[in-house]
C-alpha cells in the first residue's frame, strides 16, 4: 500500500507522541495503552475483511476481543474498512503506525527519542526515515506475516 508510508507515520505518532514526550504520566500511558491495544485489532479486521473473511466472523472475533464495543461501532468499522480503497488505505495507517511509536517511547534510549520526536516536528517521516532514525526498532506494519483472526482460547 505505498499511499500509505506517510500517514502510517504520522497517524502512529498522533496515538502515541504524547507517551514519547510524556513517558511517566499515569493518564498519557492508559490512553496510548488501550490504543495499543485497539488499533492491532482493528488491523487484523481490516486484513481480514479485505482477504474475504466473512462479516459474521469478523464481528465475532470483534465481540470477543472488545466487548464494550457495541454492535453499531463493530458495524461502521467493518464498513468502512470494506469500501472506498483511498479511506481503507488511511485507516490502516492507524494500526501499521502505533506499534513502532509505542515501541520507541518504551524501548528507545532517550537520546533516539529526542531526536526522532524533532524529526517528526520538521517533515513527515517515512518508514525509511524512522528506521534510520531508529535501526533497532519494529517493522513499521509489523513483520510482513500472513494475518489470521486467533480464536480465543477457552478456560
Amino acid at each position: 500500500m505505498p499511499e500509505v508510508v506517510w500517514p502510517c507515520c504520522n497517524r502512529g505518532y498522533a496515538n502515541t507522541g504524547r507517551h514519547a514526550e510524556c513517558p511517566d504520566d499515569p493518564q498519557v500511558i492508559a490512553r496510548v495503552r488501550l490504543a495499543h491495544y485497539l488499533q492491532p485489532i482493528r488491523g487484523e479486521v481490516h486484513l481480514a475483511i479485505n482477504n474475504g473473511v466473512s462479516i459474521a466472523e469478523c464481528t465475532e472475533y470483534t465481540q470477543n476481543r472488545v466487548p464494550f464495543w457495541t454492535g453499531d461501532d463493530i458495524g461502521d468499522m467493518l464498513a468502512d474498512r470494506g469500501s472506498n480503497p483511498l479511506l481503507r488505505s488511511y485507516l490502516w495507517s492507524y494500526p501499521a503506525g502505533i506499534d513502532w511509536w509505542v515501541s520507541l517511547a518504551d524501548q528507545a534510549d532517550p537520546e533516539i527519542r529526542k531526536q526522532t520526536l524533532r524529526a517528526a516536528y520538521q517533515r513527515p517521516l517515512t518508514p525509511t526515515h524512522l528506521a534510520g532514525l531508529w535501526p533497532d526498532g519494529p517493522a513499521i506494519g509489523g513483520p510482513g506475516a500472513a494475518t489470521g483472526l486467533r480464536k480465543p482460547s477457552l478456560p
